[in-house]
């Protein structure tokens, strides 16, 4: 397996704020909404066959354009906190989901074999932002069985502080890259809720 191939289509590490739209935002063909058990709100993308249940402080909105980060999501959606931080007019504190079509289909055992990969783009990506640091380093990780790996990392966006956490994780030919931020100044009361939203992302 050509490594190279295959890292070139993570998703570049989600340095860029998140965009807060209406709740009636339109989202892509293929995707739609439903009530969960709980007081969120699950959103389903039958076309990537993927859900996630965003805590109801997060609202449905548009993610920024990533293709300038170096290779481009076939999807991407973000949760934001609409009354949360704001730098230059846009919302950082949520969550974002991006998928990425990988050029082949991987194996679960393939996937710990891409450890030392991936840490070279994470170094990389981090070297890339302001102040960026590493908190947690990449670990093996997964969520509700799909496998990958977790990074949790700050940096600043302008003057303001940002704390990150970010999953890599894999499926067939799709990596889903799934990562929760907010200002360090509202990151202890926003993490709970952060948390529970990206763990609650399921593949089918």
């Amino acid at each position: 397996m050509q490594s190279r191939r295959i890292l070139a289509l993570v998703l570049a590490l989600a340095a860029l704020t998140l965009t807060a739209a209406a709740c009636s935002a339109s989202v892509s063909t293929g995707s739609s909404a439903r009530p969960s058990s709980g007081a969120g709100k699950t959103y389903t993308n039958a076309q990537y066959k993927f859900s996630i249940t965003p805590d109801p402080v997060f609202e449905q909105g548009k993610a920024n354009d990533t293709s300038a980060a170096g290779s481009s999501a076939v999807f991407d959606i973000a949760f934001a906190d609409a009354n949360g931080t704001k730098v230059g007019g846009s919302t950082v504190d949520g969550v974002q989901v991006s998928v990425y079509k990988l050029t082949r289909v991987l194996k679960a055992s393939e996937i710990p074999k891409l450890k030392k990969e991936f840490a070279g783009v994470v170094n990389q990506l981090m070297s890339g932002l302001t102040a960026g640091k590493i908190v947690q380093p990449l670990s093996l990780a997964q969520i509700n069985g799909v496998p990958g790996f977790r990074l949790a990392y700050t940096f600043k966006k302008d003057t303001t502080e940002i704390a990150a956490i970010t999953y890599f994780l894999i499926k067939g030919q799709y990596e889903y890259q799934l990562t929760g931020q907010a200002s360090q100044q509202t990151w202890p009361a926003l993490s709970p809720k952060l948390e529970s939203t990206v763990k609650s992302f399921t593949v089918q």
